[in-house]
């Protein structure tokens, strides 16, 4: 049974509609005009009302008709700030309405020259195709939208959506771009005093993959990583993978494992670590003999 909000939110649209459908003699005296700015005003009314009341659909329905009116009077920044406005609520019911929302906010961002917007909302758009598991959509935005980022000189925000491409590269078992990229990454951070810090884990990550590559090269790795930031000799990270390395050496599947909970019980690993080390576990497993 419908509230007392949606029942208001329901006339509403109603009158909209009504505004835009004016019959006879009036219709031809008043032209379209002002009723499509007063139908706009409606359906927007309308859809914070629903979305007050929590009825996902129907605000995203009637934000989306709002945007479709502003696309017709060329009013492109407010149509495109109800597109999203549409997408977020879209976002709460309807995965795929929420994506076509977005990508029409996003084109017309893009074409007001709103680039750093439209980063966002690639972002955006990334992390709910992430949600919904499609990572091949996932990094396609996540790259678009480091590309605008690195170009709107926002480089920090934009290493952030390289280190996901970076991941889900890794997990993919390709290896040489998420090496490339975590390298990439760990360089920007050691030009700045503030973010140098960070390196190590970017390295860390870098020669995780590396183990699941050619853990061979990996000591030499290690070596070049301390050329370029020499404190990464001295941290937990280096010392992770060099423990990992021994245990290799040895075929030491026991060490191997006990070495990560050590690590583990005071820098807590996230499942991208957890994961790629448990395969590097089984490449090394594999070819013991």
């Amino acid at each position: 049974m419908a509230s007392h909000i949606e029942n208001k939110a329901i006339q509403l649209r109603d009158e909209a509609v009504k505004k835009l459908n004016p019959g006879g003699f009036f219709r031809t005296l008043f032209g379209r005009g002002n009723k499509t700015i007063e139908a706009i005003e409606y359906y927007t009314r309308a859809g914070n009302l629903f979305k007050m009341a929590k009825n996902w659909l129907q605000a995203g329905l009637a934000f989306t008709d709002a945007a479709d009116l502003h696309s017709k009077t060329e009013d492109t920044l407010e149509g495109a700030i109800n597109y999203s406005e549409a997408a977020n609520c879209f976002r709460k019911c309807d995965y795929s309405m929420a994506i076509e929302c977005y990508l029409k906010a996003l084109k017309m961002y893009s074409e007001m020259g709103r680039f750093l917007t439209a980063a966002k909302l690639h972002q955006t758009i990334a992390e709910l195709m992430e949600d919904e598991r499609d990572l091949a959509g996932a990094i396609r935005h996540y790259e678009q939208a480091a590309e605008l980022l690195h170009e709107e000189n926002h480089h920090s925000i934009a290493n952030k959506c390289i280190l996901k491409v970076a991941e889900f590269a890794a997990l993919e078992g390709k290896y040489q771009k998420a090496i490339k990229m975590f390298q990439d990454i760990a360089c920007f951070d050691l030009s700045s005093s503030l973010l140098q810090y960070n390196a190590k884990e970017y390295f860390l990550r870098a020669a995780i993959c590396h183990l699941c590559n050619d853990p061979e090269i990996v000591g030499t790795i290690i070596n070049r990583y301390i050329e370029m930031h020499p404190a990464f000799k001295d941290s937990r990270e280096c010392h992770l993978i060099l423990c990992l390395l021994d245990c290799i050496d040895l075929h030491d599947v026991d060490g191997y494992a006990h070495a990560i909970r050590t690590y583990d019980a005071t820098s807590k690993l996230t499942m991208w670590h957890v994961t790629m080390l448990l395969r590097a576990k089984k490449v090394f497993e594999e070819y013991s003999p």
